[in-house]
């Protein structure tokens, strides 16, 4: 039910940061790309730092960073991920309803990563190892580690308020799509 309830409550927010990221437009340039790249490691190193703290009940947070892909994509692509600005107004992370809406962000983006990495593929040339490793995200594990957070999600709802942890998943969103329209 929670599952449900996310995906029906964040859908506008999902639709909205998709149109504005844009990253499947067929005229994606390089340096639009690597910009992009840049915001979502300001963006992600600080909030996943702040989620493996927090820790989510049934899922090892530490195994599922995304900043170090995106550093490395950065590197691969002529960026210095160090010189990236970090997004200091992160959705709320303080309680486990918050940390399990950031999850389901996260990990759902990771999902739909993998069809941004075709798009890559063809319109940049970009690979995992030629800097499109974040998108890649697990591979071929991608929807297996997607179904384990999937169960995480649903078993945590037993003991979770549902409206808190769809809040904090909107909030995800639109703090994301704040963070990469402030510096556009």
């Amino acid at each position: 039910m929670l599952l449900s309830r996310l995906r029906t409550e964040t859908r506008a927010a999902h639709d909205a940061i998709e149109r504005a990221l844009d990253l499947t437009a067929p005229a994606l340039t390089r340096s639009r790309y690597v910009w992009l790249l840049e915001r979502f490691y300001g963006f992600y190193r600080p909030l996943e730092e702040a989620l493996c703290a927090a820790g989510m009940p049934g899922l090892d947070l530490s195994a599922r960073r995304k900043a170090p892909l995106l550093a490395a994509d950065l590197a691969v692509l002529g960026a210095d991920a160090a010189r990236v600005p970090e997004c200091a107004a992160l959705p709320p992370r303080a309680s486990p309803d918050d940390v399990a809406g950031c999850v389901y962000v996260l990990e759902g983006a990771t999902l739909g990563g993998q069809v941004i990495s075709r798009h890559l593929h063809e319109a940049l040339a970009l690979g995992p190892g030629s800097g499109a490793r974040f998108f890649h995200g697990y591979g071929a594990a991608t929807g297996d580690m997607w179904q384990d957070v999937r169960t995480a999600i649903e078993s945590f709802a037993a003991r979770a308020c549902a409206d808190d942890v769809v809040r904090a998943a909107a909030a995800t969103f639109a703090t994301l799509q704040a963070w990469c329209e402030e510096a556009s």
